[in-house]
């Protein structure tokens, strides 16, 4: 077992021996198969640009904070090494982790700060009730028909007064189709996206504020149309690097009822 993941090394250990059910699944499976060549790095169009945006605005320096579906941990490593955080990153793809483990223990002897990994489910994160200052869920909760119950979890293991950041996917978008399709073919039961009023539904039932709403991807649909992306400058137009927001952001804020995702942040009430 590596050394240098801090206190909360001992809950890797904890899920390796009790995980079990259906945590391996063909989920996990696929996020395995894929781990090696997963993005490593936090891209330059808008979306990933808002993301990290999100947790430097929203995130003190020095929290203890938790990235669920954190993958190989490209956000979990940036939150631990440049906000000085103290990180646990879940995943139920062990080859996901493993890659940050690897990842991290080669930048470890000049960082102190490195994500814990954790193997589990978002419907059920092994934390205690509240032990969180902050928790962020990016591009996870839209393959999950209960995203309702990981969210309900993140919000539990968050405190009161404390900050959870969600990617959820927008019902009224057109791109879905073309994913609906992508991820039936590799064993997934689909893809479940929300609407605008039950987010903030949500949001009132666990007792927490929307303090910011950001729409995305209502231009980005168009790509999914046959040889559109690969055969026109429209990505390049709508993602212009260095743009924040770019036009396909200020479209989505126009009409964000019809924009692909939603980054949503909430505040949990003090009670």
């Amino acid at each position: 077992m590596p050394t240098g993941f801090g206190r909360y090394t001992w809950y890797y250990e904890i899920i390796e021996e009790k995980r079990g059910g259906n945590v391996s699944s063909y989920d996990q499976k696929h996020f395995d198969s894929c781990a090696e060549s997963y993005e490593t790095e936090i891209g330059e169009e808008y979306p990933q640009w808002l993301k990290w945006n999100l947790l430097e605005r929203h995130i003190r320096k020095g929290a203890r904070v938790a990235d669920i579906g954190g993958a190989n941990g490209r956000h979990a490593r940036d939150v631990a090494g440049k906000l000085a955080c103290d990180v646990v990153c879940v995943d139920l793809s062990e080859g996901m982790l493993r890659q940050l483990k690897a990842r991290s223990m080669e930048t470890g002897k000049t960082n102190g700060q490195v994500p814990a990994p954790v193997v589990a489910r978002a419907q059920a994160i092994p934390l205690a009730d509240g032990s969180m200052d902050a928790a962020w869920c990016y591009a996870t909760l839209l393959l999950m028909p209960d995203q309702e119950v990981a969210i309900s979890e993140i919000a539990r293991i968050v405190k009161p007064g404390g900050t959870i950041i969600l990617d959820i996917g927008n019902r009224w978008n057109l791109g879905w189709i073309y994913w609906q399709r992508f991820y039936k073919k590799r064993g997934f039961p689909g893809i479940f996206p929300l609407s605008g009023s039950a987010i903030r539904d949500l949001a009132v039932k666990l007792d927490c504020e929307i303090i910011e709403n950001v729409p995305t991807g209502i231009l980005s649909q168009l790509m999914y149309i046959p040889f559109v992306d690969k055969h026109t400058p429209l990505r390049r137009l709508i993602h212009k690097q260095g743009q924040y927001p770019d036009i396909d952001g200020r479209c989505s804020a126009m009409l964000p009822v019809f924009a692909n995702r939603f980054y949503v942040v909430l505040k949990k009430r003090s009670g």
